[in-house]
């Protein structure tokens, strides 16, 4: 082996950028360096702590949104704010703090322009690296997504709940969910329920 080099990266620093790897074979090569790290004099048990924050998942950071939001959203303060609004709903749907889901989530960030209209699958990562520790497919299997297949936007669906009960409701949590992207909405969101 070499001679050691005294200037070392900190450990924190390797973690958040292999984190930032848009796909588990490039976070991959990180958790080879830690692991190499560890069997060669490393401290193994701050390198398995490390390991097991790349393998939780990617994580999005402020200055680095990915290409599916629109680009207002990706300027580093915007996206920061939206990050936070994200955790927040999770939180709130994660405790039944409301009849929220994913979803609906979905229907409105597409409907409010946050993101371009993407698959359930790529939702699900993109609100996954959001969200460290968040498990793959608990976005994805949370709610019934043929409300995102809807032709009209949430803002039309019926504000009658004797005329249609389904819709009337999907429209009242979309608007809720809304209200709370409003800082970082272009328009104002009117509170109808």
């Amino acid at each position: 082996m070499a001679e050691r080099n005294e200037i070392s990266i900190p450990l924190d620093y390797i973690v958040d950028y292999a984190r930032s790897q848009s796909t588990q074979a490039r976070r991959q090569a990180f958790v080879n360096l830690l692991l190499f790290w560890a069997e060669n004099g490393g401290d193994k048990e701050a390198a398995l702590r490390a390991i097991l924050e790349i393998q939780g998942g990617q994580t999005v950071s402020a200055n680095c949104m990915p290409k599916e939001f629109m680009p207002y959203f990706r300027s580093e303060t915007i996206a920061a704010q939206l990050i936070k609004i994200v955790r927040e709903i999770d939180r709130k749907i994660s405790e039944r703090e409301e009849n929220w889901d994913w979803a609906h989530v979905m229907r409105v960030m597409i409907d409010e322009g946050i993101i371009m209209r993407v698959t359930r699958n790529k939702f699900d990562q993109l609100i996954c690296q959001m969200l460290p520790g968040k498990g793959r497919d608990n976005v994805r299997k949370s709610g019934d997504y043929s409300i995102v297949d809807r032709k009209d936007p949430w803002t039309q669906w019926s504000t009658l709940s004797h005329l249609n009960p389904q819709e009337y409701q999907d429209r009242t949590i979309c608007n809720m969910i809304a209200m709370e992207f409003q800082p970082v909405l272009r328009r104002k969101i009117v509170i109808d329920y």
